[in-house]
């Protein structure tokens, strides 16, 4: 189903971009599109790299626990790839120009792409889009404003009801969701090419039957017999067809433990139980089961709540990566 696969929300838009000049405060003119690419540039990313972790400054997003991951590009024009290719051959015998400049897309204004993937909402009717986006707004409104201002329609956005409106009018269906949280994969139930083939025969004899039925009772012309069998055998393969296409629009079933507070939750017992390993090389069996059974009481697998890794970040507990790397690396070698 589009949009929506293994519990989560998979959001795309297209905003177009505004392009009148803007003034600036000190008398200078810029473009929006100028402007969507300093507020996107100053933007805190996630605290992914030694350097990101120094700086002190987290990804805005990792205020809501529902966003995996956003992504915001600004597309100016389509890439052109060179011209479309075709049989050497054919072309010679059309006389095909080679250097004949052929037809490009051009976009009338640059666009903002804007995905994110996020926790969805099976008993919400939209999946949990709005809900989302309107949270979205009451934990970053300024960030938002930064990003969105140089976009067309913006300005009517006053509220989250507003910006998740807003955000539905540019968006488009995602066909194509990336999910690498399937462990293990669910087990799926499909239909084979013998149960399909045996629909289509099932469906064409009971439909020709209801056919030479109902013939038969309003003495209609013989000449309709003739066609009641291949009618029959079109519906049966028609109705198939459709059972199938309404199958596959169906989103696979949520995967275990693929929310966000439970994958943040994983982190930090995968990072807390490396450290204990490293520790307990070479101790004896009395000494790793006790210290089992107290990381069990300080870790609490079982509660997602807490402790557990803050959004946004790539270590756990607080401690710096360079940190982390190094007391993990000496103990192992120890």
């Amino acid at each position: 189903m589009a949009n929506i696969d293994g519990g989560h929300y998979f959001l795309t838009t297209l905003i177009p971009v505004k392009r009148e000049p803007v003034r600036r405060a000190d008398g200078s003119f810029t473009s929006p599109s100028h402007l969507l690419r300093e507020a996107l540039g100053t933007l805190p990313t996630a605290q992914q790299s030694p350097a990101c972790v120094a700086a002190g400054l987290a990804s805005p997003f990792s205020r809501c626990t529902r966003t995996h991951f956003v992504r915001a590009v600004v597309i100016d024009q389509p890439m052109y790839n060179g011209r479309d290719g075709g049989n050497a051959l054919a072309q010679g015998l059309r006389n095909v120009n080679l250097l004949a400049h052929q037809p490009v897309d051009n976009l009338s204004s640059p666009y903002l792409m804007f995905t994110a993937d996020l926790d969805a909402r099976s008993e919400e009717a939209d999946g949990g889009l709005r809900s989302w986006a309107v949270g979205l707004w009451e934990k970053l409104e300024p960030e938002l404003r930064a990003v969105f201002s140089p976009c067309v329609g913006f300005d009517q956005v006053g509220d989250g009801e507003a910006f998740a409106a807003w955000l539905e009018r540019c968006q488009v269906d995602t066909t194509m969701s990336f999910n690498d949280y399937y462990v293990p994969m669910p087990e799926l139930h499909g239909y084979t090419v013998k149960q399909v083939s045996g629909w289509v025969v099932a469906g064409t004899l009971g439909l020709s039957a209801l056919a030479f039925w109902t013939i038969k009772m309003h003495s209609v012309s013989a000449w309709c017999l003739l066609g009641a069998v291949p009618l029959a055998a079109l519906l049966s393969v028609a109705g198939s067809l459709w059972l199938l296409w309404h199958k596959g629009r169906q989103p696979f079933p949520p995967g275990e433990n693929t929310d966000l507070p439970s994958i943040l939750k994983s982190l930090h017992v995968q990072q807390r139980f490396a450290l204990l390993a490293a520790q307990l090389q070479g101790a004896d069996a009395v000494t790793v089961h006790a210290r089992f059974g107290q990381f069990l009481q300080e870790v609490r697998p079982g509660d997602t709540a807490s402790p557990t890794q803050p959004p946004g970040v790539i270590r756990s507990d607080g401690v710096p990566l360079v940190e982390h790397q190094a007391v993990v690396a000496g103990q192992v070698a120890a």
